[in-house]
């Protein structure tokens, strides 16, 4: 059975990336993400028990509009639940590795990589995105295990700029009022349910974002709480700020293409404004790092493994069909086998230096 996901959050997508045959089909469970935004979808036919975790998953996905940011959430998702799937970029990519190879990037116990001698608050604004199926934390074992307080604050605390500016004097309303939040609850980083401002004041996220991580609060996107951790930690162990990416291409050889609309500028080597890319409004940034050493680093949502790796970024590009700060990582072709095969969900964060030794050791 074939099922066909999109999101309204992306209009530009109409057809399959490529075809396999009816007889695959037919004698298993195929789900096509042709977009981000379509986790929900996918917990919907879960629960409408036309998908059985029982059963093994093909993802069938494209290199554009977030499909594969969706699919490693969505796999993450399904391997929290015991069940099995697997990442499809070609007609023939059917067949399931050995997930013991990629054991080895992941370390654990952490309890001195995760413990912060100063209990620190961290916001969240609003709920986290619907679509973050496979990022949610339990906050008891946050404040445990971190010593980090998980402050809810309600969304209202950001819709209640009213519509603002849709150019650079909205996106800096919004950065004045995620600072104001920041100092009335006490907190040391912050993350919001940013898609929600663009129905309410009518602007982004995206230089408030930048802003925040520029000055030294950990600030991150859509209420992803097990990132803004990850940044935190990155914080804490490097002092750097962490770009916080979805792993938008995956090629077997290593390379890794990272995207977000928004990065902290000090780690930029030259950056223009644009317009959010799914939303096609406000402000975004479309940053170039230099190339060079750099850390690829995630925590896992039950906050049990971590992920830190050296890696090389080796360019940048910018396509309109994807999110607007866009760069090009050097990994090994294990990294590439673990973000297609047992990720610790979507999104993860790149730091400027190789500094993977310091989370091992630490």
């Amino acid at each position: 059975m074939l099922h066909t996901l999109r999101s309204k959050l992306h209009t530009e997508v109409k057809d399959l990336p490529f075809k396999v045959s009816d007889s695959f089909i037919e004698e298993n469970q195929v789900v096509a993400v042709l977009s981000g935004g379509t986790e929900a979808l996918f917990m919907d036919l879960v629960r409408e028990k036309k998908i059985d975790l029982q059963r093994p998953v093909y993802l069938l996905v494209s290199g554009y509009s977030n499909s594969i940011p969706a699919a490693l959430e969505i796999l993450s998702f399904i391997r929290q639940r015991n069940g099995i799937a697997k990442i499809m970029q070609h007609p023939k990519d059917t067949v399931f590795p050995d997930l013991n190879d990629t054991a080895s990037l992941t370390r654990a116990p952490l309890e001195k990589v995760l413990k912060n001698e100063k209990k620190m608050r961290l916001g969240v604004v609003g709920k986290s995105q619907e679509w973050l199926i496979a990022s949610q934390v339990d906050p008891k074992e946050v404040l445990n295990k971190m010593n980090c307080e998980l402050v809810e604050i309600p969304f209202e605390e950001m819709s209640s700029l009213g519509e603002v500016d849709p150019g650079m004097k909205g996106a800096e309303a919004i950065y004045e009022r995620e600072k104001e939040i920041v100092a009335k609850y006490k907190l040391d980083g912050i993350t919001v349910r940013c898609f929600d401002l663009f129905t309410t004041v009518k602007n982004t996220g995206c230089i408030a974002v930048s802003k925040l991580n520029d000055e030294g609060i950990p600030a991150g996107c859509e209420g992803d709480i097990p990132v803004l951790l990850t940044m935190m930690i990155c914080k804490n162990l490097t002092g750097e700020p962490g770009f916080m990416g979805s792993p938008a291409r995956i090629q077997p050889d290593g390379q890794v293409l990272l995207a977000k609309c928004t990065i902290a500028l000090s780690m930029t080597s030259k950056h223009e404004y644009t317009t959010h890319f799914e939303s096609g409004i406000g402000v975004a940034i479309h940053g170039e790092v230099e190339p060079g050493d750099y850390t690829l680093v995630k925590l896992s949502p039950d906050l049990k493994r971590l992920l830190a790796v050296n890696v090389q970024v080796t360019r940048c590009q910018y396509e309109k069909n994807m999110c607007r700060t866009q760069i090009w990582i050097q990994t090994t072709p294990i990294v590439s086998q673990y973000l297609l095969t047992a990720p610790l969900s979507d999104h993860h964060v790149l730091i400027k230096g190789h500094h993977a030794a310091k989370f091992w050791r630490a």
